[in-house]
């Protein structure tokens, strides 16, 4: 059920003077955690995500949800070789040193972890047709894990795939798994079944759409863990795109059951098996005693017996629960608590790089948001500076959508600065008097929602604010149904993942261009990512893109929102992943972790 009320301008004060109160804490909270300088220095609000779907909002299929000038990744780093060992360039950015230690204790198997997340995975989990924000994603790696995953050096490392390589082209795949893998039901995860994993994304609503874009033309058994996908076009980023939604590797027993069926019996390869699914409740995985990885000592997988995840909307009540111990760890996406958490929990932080960024989604296809004079006058009319001061950790805010340290990034896109003046006196004489806000039913969204509202009535407008569930937020977007609303996604991992999300081709009927932004530079830039290797062709059409972004205002840029995953002193291991040679994963990457190599000392 949806809540729907105005915010006059005889209340706009009085949420003010509210805020500005609340300025009074925020300007004590910030930076990120004291003993990570590595750490970003914030957390997001709890807005919905689709990661993808993180685009995460990271909604359906996220191919990219979260260095210093790291190159694009795409598969074709290698130029077509096996990317188990790609070659360094130039433009490769030196890896992060590596975390000190935890103290040097032996890992305990055993025990239950608890832990808050912020919403629920309403339709389920199988991955070819849920809609899955952050959350999903931390419970997605539990159960299935990924065919590739983000490197810290900024490109894409094999996982279930043992290799990938392509041609010269990009036009032509294969794909390696790794041998003697087996599905919880004891079935092996062998190339039948990866073909078939190929073939069920195909048929899923959402993931249908953007395997249509490979124009898939046939799709070949080498032998028993290599396939051949030819695609009808090139596709330099393909393996990026199996870090996510399209590599979440489920079996063909599960395919079996049809999607409907499937969502509440997923079955996959990861170090934990489903055994209750209680929505909005809880949602509880055992320890599968077959799992394939060992840790970085030969130690076998998982240390734990098994997590309950908990879904918490309300981020003060997440947090009230992590402190009277209800849970051992959480999920954190806020910005006002930043040293609360540090001070009283142990924190692991997303780097600054590949942050998502908090915006407000403008849906480019509905009046009077289709008038590019509208909304650079909507963007003068809001105080960034003072919305990142009150509802964040003060810091400046971004022009666009990719964050320091990203391919992408510029300090000057042509964002409009604010101007009230200036804005007040365009809506006039556009005659708009009344927009649509959207938001979830999150005590601290309905509250930055309605700062913003409170800014636009400034400018002459009278503004409706509407509250749904996360996951209807997200339904919403896909199929359009919205004006406006908060949103946290992006991060430009690699500048063609973003396709989706931003090329006009995608933004027509049940979309996951959500903006349905039609923008001929930006469909331009796109296509040819998709044809380049090229480190500094990728970032040169990244910055492309972030200057049409900046111009055509098609979204109102806020600040980059940076993930922390707080556990107790007595958890262990959190985010831990033993890759092959040493390779590093980006570690709490838009806010997604992995538990397989977790332990609770006992």
């Amino acid at each position: 059920m949806a809540a729907s009320w105005r915010v006059s301008k005889s209340a706009r004060w009085r949420w003010l003077a509210l805020l500005c109160a609340l300025a009074l804490v925020a300007s004590a909270c910030g930076g990120g955690n004291d003993d990570d300088d590595d750490g970003g220095g914030v957390a997001a609000e709890a807005t919905a995500a689709p990661e993808a779907p993180s685009g995460d909002g990271d909604a359906a299929p996220a191919p990219s949800e979260d260095g210093e000038d790291a190159p694009e990744p795409s598969a074709g780093d290698d130029g077509g070789q096996d990317a188990a060992a790609p070659e360094e360039t130039a433009d490769a950015p030196e890896a992060e040193a590596p975390e000190a230690p935890e103290a040097a204790v032996e890992p305990q198997y055993g025990g239950t972890l608890v832990v808050g997340l912020e919403a629920e995975t309403t339709n389920g989990l199988n991955p070819v047709n849920a809609q899955a924000a952050v959350s999903g994603h931390i419970l997605f790696r539990a159960l299935y894990e990924t065919l590739t995953i983000e490197g810290d050096d900024g490109r894409i490392l094999p996982n279930l795939l043992e290799s990938f390589s392509s041609n010269d082209d990009f036009t032509e795949w294969t794909l390696t798994l790794r041998p003697g893998l087996m599905f919880h039901d004891g079935s092996p995860a062998d190339s039948a079944a990866l073909k078939r994993h190929f073939e069920e994304q195909a048929k899923g609503t959402l993931t249908g759409i953007l395997v249509s874009d490979w124009e898939i033309q046939s799709i070949e058994i080498l032998d028993d863990v290599s396939i051949k996908i030819v695609f009808g076009r090139s596709y330099a980023p393909f393996p990026s795109f199996l870090t996510s939604h399209l590599g979440y590797f489920g079996a063909p027993s599960m395919h079996d059951l049809g999607q409907e069926e499937a969502a509440r019996n997923p079955i996959g390869t990861g170090p934990f098996m489903l055994d209750e699914w209680i929505p909005n409740e809880v949602t509880r995985m055992v320890r599968n005693p077959n799992y394939w990885r060992t840790d970085s000592e030969g130690r076998q997988l998982p240390y734990l017996d098994a997590i309950e995840f908990r879904p918490i909307p309300d981020t003060d009540a997440r947090y009230a629960a992590l402190r009277s111990g209800d849970l051992d760890a959480s999920s954190v996406n806020e910005g006002l608590r930043v040293d609360d958490y540090n001070e009283e929990f142990k924190t692991f932080w997303q780097a600054d790089r590949y942050a998502e960024t908090t915006y407000l989604l403008l849906n480019n296809s509905r009046a009077p948001f289709d008038n590019v004079e509208f909304r650079q006058a909507l963007a003068q009319c809001t105080d960034r500076q003072t919305y990142s001061t009150l509802r964040w950790d003060g810091q400046v805010p971004d022009d666009g959508p990719f964050s320091p340290g990203t391919p992408g990034h510029l300090e000057d896109t042509g964002f409009p600065a604010y101007d009230p003046g200036a804005g007040s006196a365009t809506i006039a004489r556009l005659g708009v008097t009344n927009v649509e806000l959207g938001t979830t039913q999150d005590p601290a969204n309905l509250l930055s929602t309605e700062l913003i509202a409170t800014m636009w009535g400034d400018c002459g407008l009278d503004v409706n604010i509407t509250q749904v569930d996360q996951a209807e937020l997200i339904t919403n977007a896909v199929f359009g149904n919205f004006t406006a609303f908060l949103w946290r996604q992006h991060e430009g991992f690699g500048v063609a993942t973003e396709r989706v999300w931003w090329h006009s081709k995608f933004g027509l009927g049940i979309a996951l261009n959500f903006g349905r932004i039609s923008n001929p530079g930006i469909d331009a830039a796109l296509d040819e990512a998709l044809t380049t290797n090229d480190l500094d062709r990728q970032r040169e059409l990244a910055e492309d893109i972030n200057r049409e972004f900046g111009e055509n205002v098609h979204y109102i840029w806020f600040y980059n929102s940076n993930w922390l995953f707080a556990t107790y002193d007595h958890v262990h291991g959190v985010d831990n992943l033993t890759l092959d040679d040493g390779a590093r994963h980006e570690r709490v990457f838009s806010g997604r972790v992995f538990l397989g190599e977790t332990w609770i000392e006992q």
